[in-house]
């Protein structure tokens, strides 16, 4: 019998995306890493893991390096144990959780990073826990490079490399490609492989960026903004239909197309009642490793589209009421998130819901292809009290200059649902949507 646990999360850490504690090796050093299904990885900072002093530790001989489009890290693979039985508690269905509730792996990895540039990919948190499947959890045996070297012991921790080595991700990039690799067992397949979880989890989120409010300011301790119930969340491992407090209705079901990312197909979007916005497939040359036009991406602050669909929905915003054209103008520059626009200027009750328009169940002898619509409201789309009190932010982003036609579904979209990810269900999967309460 496998367990179900609801974690508390918070996005103080993250600038918006909801982080997790977990602890670490035989001191249980606690880490907040962020949640991410848009990798696979589970990485920290050195400095907030003291592996020296863990009793538990493994080192290998592997390697890890990630790149997430706005930062990136490498560092070795260490193996060691991962406790979070204590951080659960309990929801109004006590009859689904075990009394003694216990996920804790004793032998998992971990990839570690020790530069502290790389480490500012992680915000104020300590690491990511990727969420999605083991294709995006590569890493590459250096033993024989080791061996080349004279580096002993021939192992990759302690971190042989100086800073100037492993801080060109690109030759260092070049450099892993010439030893073996092989895809390292992510956290969450680990904890279904061992039977301690079913195979799905859930997300619940109300926000995209950490909330303000006017007793507060930039400068106030996470630990602070922390107790802001807009700045809370929940993520319930093994877990999702059950916890019917959190949701209302009935569930929709996105078809996962590829066990990669949580790849779904993007048919358009839709501002208000206007002309759907065809969402185009994704490039020829770009399917072996994108595989579709759209990911859920829980580590996404911001709903990325592609760079035509973005201002397409732009056009149409400004069609719809000339005046929105003074709000949006200022986030054409990424820069306007550090600064954001004064509330005042912004009535979210005159600005028109967004929808995302999905490939659900996959069409069949009997059947046509279901499309599955999903609201983004002004409410999640615009932040309103970040990253100052009275002040707004835009969440909707154009796609980043060397990424494919691919949108990326962040929070502004999940925020409006409680969200489970289902991996059990068909081949692939099903990201599954049902109405907060």
């Amino acid at each position: 019998m496998t367990t179900m646990l609801r974690m508390p999360i918070t996005n103080v850490f993250g600038q918006g995306d909801y982080s997790v504690t977990l602890h670490l090796g035989s001191e249980k050093s606690p880490v907040n890493l962020l949640l991410d299904t848009g990798s696979s990885t589970l990485v920290v900072k050195s400095t907030t893991y003291q592996a020296a002093l863990d009793k538990k530790l493994t080192p290998s001989t592997a390697i890890q390096e990630v790149n997430y489009g706005v930062g990136g890290w490498n560092g070795p693979v260490i193996y060691t144990s991962i406790n979070i039985h204590e951080h659960c508690h309990h929801s109004k269905h006590p009859q689904s959780i075990a009394k003694s509730p216990s996920m804790n792996l004793s032998d998992a990895p971990v990839a570690l990073v020790h530069s502290a540039k790389q480490s500012k990919t992680f915000g104020a948190a300590d690491g990511i826990l990727g969420l999605a499947y083991h294709h995006l959890n590569k890493s590459f045996d250096f033993s024989n490079y080791f061996t080349e070297h004279n580096i002993n012991p021939a192992l990759s921790y302690p971190w042989p490399f100086s800073e100037e080595v492993s801080e060109n991700l690109a030759s260092f990039k070049k450099l892993m490609w010439k030893y073996p690799e092989h895809d390292v067992t992510p956290y969450f397949t680990l904890l279904e492989q061992q039977q301690l979880s079913a195979n799905k989890f859930a997300f619940y989120s109300k926000r995209s960026a950490i909330h303000i409010n006017a007793d507060n300011t930039d400068n106030t301790p996470a630990l602070e903004l922390a107790k802001d119930p807009l700045n809370q969340g929940l993520l319930i491992l093994g877990g999702g239909e059950e916890q019917t407090d959190l949701y209302q209705g009935e569930f929709q079901s996105i078809k996962v197309e590829h066990d990669v990312y949580y790849n779904v197909a993007l048919k358009s979007v839709q501002v208000g009642k206007s002309k759907p916005i065809t969402a185009e497939p994704l490039e020829p040359n770009k399917l072996k490793t994108y595989f579709t036009n759209a990911i859920i991406d829980t580590g996404a602050g911001g709903i990325v589209l592609t760079a035509d669909i973005y201002q397409q929905v732009i056009n149409y915003l400004i069609a719809y009421n000339g005046n929105f054209a003074k709000c949006l103008a200022p986030f054409k520059e990424m820069s306007a998130q550090l600064t954001g626009i004064d509330v005042g200027k912004l009535t979210l009750s005159e600005w028109p819901t967004l929808y995302f328009n999905f490939v659900g169940e996959a069409a069949t002898a009997t059947t046509s292809e279901k499309i599955v619509q999903l609201a983004c409201t002004p409410q999640t789309y615009w932040q309103i009290n970040t990253p100052n009190h009275n002040k707004a932010c835009l969440r909707l982003l154009s796609q980043l200059p060397q990424w494919p036609n691919q949108s990326i579904i962040g929070l502004p979209l999940l925020n409006n649902y409680y969200v489970v990810f289902d991996r059990s269900a068909e081949k692939t999967g099903v990201v599954k949507f049902a109405q907060q309460r």
